[in-house]
């Protein structure tokens, strides 16, 4: 049996990166990062598993589809491939509106909406946030919302709850109004932009709209219907949409104030709007 430093110079070696390498021995041995490197001279607990998983990944496979695990806000979600892996930009998404919200209401008794929520990172890490809050997490894709409620399971929230449907549509009858309105939803409108390996194993679905803009006007068009007589209303956008989105901004929310924000790549990437009824 291999060592987990014999196996991750071996693997290195052919150029697979370090972070794909260390997530594979973590996960295999049931290693947290410190706990790895305090036991990289032991032998991995199973070679095999290991041998498997990069060869996967050097086929084409994605990690966290591999070991069906991916990593948001240094939290861990069961993903599979019927949801989107969780990116670094959206964890900035979460933040920062998770500040705006502090700042906007100054308490936590909140109604906060997740619209096209996928694996559920993004709600389900607002429920860890704001505790006291009702955090609802939709998805017209009934497979999406399994893996949500999964992971709602496993990290043991009773602040969240999950609702099928198109956009905000299963929400314009209710008596109850969101306080906040967040979403990252389907934005490119050329597959030929997007990456083979994403184009082959993440769901379509949740990557294109045609227009690009087509999910954030059904937004917009709809959100006086479900919100609050205070809100917030926070999107992840494509770095290329400002101009087409502040027109929408501009037909459907006279009155409100916006700011669009860079990611860490110095990308137009973040939406947020304010507002009162």
């Amino acid at each position: 049996m291999s060592t987990n430093r014999e196996l991750y110079f071996q693997y290195k070696k052919e150029g697979i990166p370090d972070t794909v390498i260390y997530f594979a021995l973590e996960e295999i041995n049931g290693f947290d990062h410190l706990s790895l490197t305090n036991n990289f001279d032991k032998e991995i607990k199973e070679e095999n598993q290991f041998v498997s998983a990069m060869n996967r990944y050097q086929n084409g496979e994605m990690i966290e589809y591999i070991f069906n695990k991916a990593y948001f806000l240094s939290k861990p979600f069961y993903a599979d491939k019927n949801v989107l892996i969780p990116r670094q930009e959206t964890e900035q998404l979460v933040l920062n509106t998770a500040r705006l919200i502090k700042n906007t209401f100054h308490n936590d008794n909140l109604k906060i909406l997740d619209v096209c929520t996928g694996s559920g990172c993004i709600g389900i890490s607002l429920a860890h946030i704001f505790t006291s809050s009702e955090i609802v997490l939709s998805d017209i894709s009934s497979e999406a919302l399994a893996v949500a409620n999964r992971n709602i399971k496993e990290h043991q929230l009773t602040n969240a709850t999950t609702v099928q449907g198109d956009m905000l549509e299963p929400f314009s009858d209710h008596v109850d109004r969101f306080d906040v309105v967040i979403c990252n939803p389907p934005y490119i409108e050329n597959e030929a932009t997007i990456d083979e390996k994403t184009w082959k194993q993440e769901p379509h679905l949740a990557l294109l709209a045609k227009p690009g803009t087509l999910f954030y006007e059904k937004v917009l068009q709809d959100y006086l219907k479900i919100v609050s007589d205070e809100f917030i209303i926070a999107f992840e956008i494509g770095e290329d949409q400002e101009e087409a989105l502040t027109g929408l901004i501009n037909k459907y929310c006279q009155g409100c104030s916006f700011y669009f924000e860079k990611d860490l790549y110095n990308k137009t990437r973040f939406l947020y709007i304010k507002g009162k009824k």
